[in-house]
């Protein structure tokens, strides 16, 4: 089910109905979370953003509503390159079981580049790259996150929620990752636990008030950009944590 409408009403009654509605939803499950102190494990998991303002905002706040909280980022890392980082060798020394409410991933920013194949992946003789403008890229990738998302279903994770990177000012990046996103979410719907929540939002608006929402590097999320991107997000992702899975 999206949280998201498809199509905002050009009724200015019904188009305040609405926003009460999901104002009224988000508050009440925010009330539940904060009244049953839910106990569970919530593993923040991905890129070196988990180190900076994004993921110490998201530990803080998903800490305040009682859940035990790890978080795990890694300068450079996505999924093109387990040369330099293999993503599923890391997350396998990670703890995740039944107890753990949700492992949130927020990679593919690093990752608009060309594939280093694993010798499994190779076939004889063949060269260990794949160009980023190769038509074996995108399957090559979209089959990594999906056994990387699998590996945390198969392990008793309740979500595995999956954070695509967040807009960039550079175009050139930007155009990259509008590549990648789709791929993580076909990835993600694969799954069984496996759930997708969208970042974009900030596409040529990158300063509010005189604040500027991107590092230097374009990349990485300042405080204000970061708590821009987790207020768009929260309540999808506490939504995620309070339904039941089947």
């Amino acid at each position: 089910m999206s949280l998201i409408p498809s199509r905002v009403s050009s009724d200015p009654v019904a188009a305040f109905c609405a926003s009460a509605i999901l104002i009224t939803l988000a508050s009440n499950a925010t009330s539940i979370v904060r009244a049953e102190r839910p106990k569970g494990s919530v593993l923040l998991f991905g890129s070196s953003s988990m180190n900076g303002s994004f993921g110490h905002l998201i530990a803080d706040d998903l800490s305040r509503l009682g859940f035990q909280i790890e978080r795990r980022g890694y300068a450079a890392a996505g999924l093109a390159r387990p040369d330099f980082r293999d993503l599923h060798e890391t997350l396998a020394q990670c703890r995740i079981d039944r107890s753990t409410a949700a492992v949130v991933f927020y990679v593919g920013a690093n990752d608009g580049q060309s594939l280093w194949l694993s010798p499994e992946e190779r076939k004889e003789q063949e060269s260990p790259w794949v160009g980023w403008h190769d038509e074996r890229w995108s399957s090559i990738y979209e089959a990594r996150a999906t056994k990387l998302i699998r590996s945390v279903c198969a392990r008793g994770a309740r979500n595995a929620i999956v954070l695509p990177p967040a807009d960039v000012p550079s175009e050139r990046l930007q155009s990259r990752l509008d590549r990648i996103r789709p791929l993580l979410q076909r990835a993600a719907r694969a799954t069984d636990c496996g759930r997708f929540v969208p970042t974009t939002g900030d596409r040529g608006r990158f300063f509010i008030d005189g604040e500027a929402l991107r590092s230097a590097d374009s990349v990485h999320m300042t405080r204000p950009g970061a708590q821009r991107v987790w207020e768009r997000i929260r309540n999808a992702i506490l939504a995620l944590m309070l339904t039941p899975r089947s």
